[in-house]
């Protein structure tokens, strides 16, 4: 199961020390080794009974959470792995999009999640389709993703697939295509490519004090973005 896999390929610094945790309405950090960040996609707030006493605890306890379905406490154990990953020693330093611009050319484009800034796609794409758990206007409700992922020339997934427990059902589907996880949710684990993904798109924190005092203060991805370098890795 991809959550055990990923949890087990942290496991030698486990105990390390949960420092500080930070979880605002949209993003969640934690801080361990280094900084981590999750989107949060609980409809509603769910509690975490632990709270206010998170720190201080070993990492293991809070990596444990992304076995739950309590969305809170899945951003809090995400964001917690992407804490403890070594960074990796391989890597471009490009936004995943430009990468799908680069290679979208009368091709069939599946995005799993919105997007901002997907118009260039759109004008060199044969097909773009965004599926949307929330549609906006011109967006497809994501539970049509099995009939339209398998066809798809590039598909395109939002790491929040993690957050809200829906990655496991998309990577089981059959798929033809390209398959890229991107997103500043997303971790930078080789295990991903055990899955069928073929390109994982992430960021790495820079100043990771820094943007837990943006999150914790209710700051938005546009307001944080300049502490994240997006890289990309490849199978």
């Amino acid at each position: 199961m991809l959550y055990e896999d990923l949890i087990k390929s942290v496991e030698h610094v486990s105990n390390t020390p949960v420092l500080d945790v930070r979880v605002s309405p949209v993003w969640t950090g934690v801080k361990t080794r280094n900084v981590g960040i999750s989107l949060l996609y609980a409809i509603s707030h769910e509690g975490v009974e632990d709270a206010g006493s998170l720190t201080g605890k070993p990492a293991k306890e809070l990596l444990n959470y992304l076995l739950t379905f309590n969305l809170t406490k899945v951003s809090i154990g995400l964001a917690t792995l992407n804490s403890l990953l070594e960074r990796p020693k391989s890597y471009e330093l490009i936004n995943a999009l430009d990468y799908i611009e680069s290679r979208c050319e009368n091709k069939r484009v599946v995005f799993v999640g919105h997007f901002e800034g997907l118009d260039r796609i759109k004008t060199k794409a044969k097909e773009l389709i965004i599926l949307e758990r929330k549609p906006q206007e011109g967006d497809v409700i994501d539970t049509a993703y099995y009939y339209l992922i398998p066809d798809a020339d590039i598909v395109a997934i939002t790491g929040s697939a993690f957050a809200n427990k829906s990655i496991e059902s998309i990577l089981s589907l059959k798929r033809n295509g390209e398959t890229i996880i991107l997103g500043p949710s997303t971790p930078p684990s080789q295990v991903l490519f055990d899955y069928g993904v073929d390109v994982i798109g992430a960021s790495l924190v820079q100043e990771g004090d820094s943007l837990m005092s943006v999150i914790s203060q209710g700051g938005s991805k546009s307001q944080f973005k300049q502490y994240l370098n997006y890289i990309m890795l490849k199978k």
